[in-house]
């Protein structure tokens, strides 16, 4: 009776073990989050800027970098001016709720008018772009996303040291404690 208990238990352990491996491995096969498959648009204007030539550019949109200049601006100046609004409320003796929820909104917002205009400037070049063209940028974007990636592993791996270097500091300052407070 119960080694027919253990046969059930092992049965029921090994099929919930391969049905997490058999999830895995097909939620890693389906990723839409992976670095090749994907695309960050908020920096895709710029990665497509620098792989073109500056001839090219200027044939698919003449006047480019000026337009965009003008048009965002604005923008920047209104965003520069939230941010000050945030660090003012965030740094006053009492913080006022509404007024710093207010300027937090007002920051996303106008950030978010900003990056449309680029996006727009970004598909009105890209219909534009030869298949050959596309798949540069493609390439761009993927090596622009992979290096973001390899900076994030690379900060949190440090940020890892430094806490595991803290760890060890505070063990030996306790160990120094300990040794002082012998007799």
């Amino acid at each position: 009776m119960i080694k027919d208990r253990r046969v059930i238990f092992g049965f029921f352990l090994s099929v919930i073990v391969n049905l997490a491996l058999v999830a895995y491995i097909i939620g890693n096969h389906l990723a839409s989050h992976r670095t090749d498959t994907s695309v960050d648009p908020s920096y895709a204007l710029s990665v497509m800027v620098r792989s073109l030539s500056p001839e090219r550019i200027e044939e698919l949109m003449p006047e480019y970098v000026k337009q965009l200049r003008a048009d965002v601006r604005p923008h920047y100046n209104r965003l520069r001016n939230a941010q000050t609004r945030m660090y003012r409320e965030l740094s006053a003796k009492e913080i006022n709720q509404e007024a710093l929820e207010r300027a937090i909104d007002d920051y996303w917002l106008i950030r978010h008018s900003a990056q449309s205009i680029a996006d727009n400037v970004f598909v009105e070049m890209v219909v534009q772009l030869s298949t050959e063209e596309r798949t540069e940028l493609l390439s761009a974007l993927r090596q622009a996303r992979a290096r973001y990636e390899e900076w994030r592993r690379t900060r949190a791996r440090r940020d890892n040291s430094r806490g595991e270097e803290s760890n060890d500091a505070r063990r030996d300052r306790n160990t120094t404690l300990e040794q002082s407070l012998d007799p």
